[in-house]
């Protein structure tokens, strides 16, 4: 089925967590990148997104990409093991489950937020977002 010479198909088995850690710090490294270039906007935007009662639907896109991506680095973790594939899908099983939180308890959730965004500490969680996503960057170059 897999052949280890000439670039076969073994070698695509070997891509799923590099893809997977990419795609974790590109989304990371752009929120980031974001929220510190326009901050007022990004911020501002988030906080409209937080006032409202009901739970915006496209605020429902980014649940549904993580659990798509959760679903994959799972498939990928049984089927196409590969040594520390468990820190992407970890990440990815947390996120599922505090997006999950998220979508499920929205009204206790957007007030919550709604401090987050109006702090002045807003900018040291960017910042940390900017570490995060370095660090499945360089997990997905140096080790993947």
């Amino acid at each position: 089925m897999g052949r280890d010479k000439g670039g076969g198909t073994r070698a695509i088995y070997h891509v799923w967590f590099k893809v997977l850690s990419l795609l974790i710090a590109a989304a990371l490294l752009a929120k980031a990148a974001i929220a510190l270039a326009a901050p007022r906007r990004f911020y501002a935007v988030r906080q409209r997104q937080y006032a409202t009662e009901s739970l915006p639907p496209r605020l429902l896109v980014a649940p549904a990409l993580v659990l798509a991506l959760t679903a994959v680095a799972v498939y990928a973790a049984v089927f196409h093991y590969r040594p520390w594939g468990w820190i992407v899908l970890g990440f990815l099983i947390l996120l599922s489950a505090v997006a999950l939180d998220h979508a499920f308890r929205w009204k206790t959730h957007r007030l919550a937020m709604l401090k987050v965004v109006a702090s002045p500490k807003v900018r040291q969680a960017d910042c940390e977002l900017l570490a995060l996503g370095s660090a499945f960057a360089a997990l997905a170059l140096l080790v993947y």
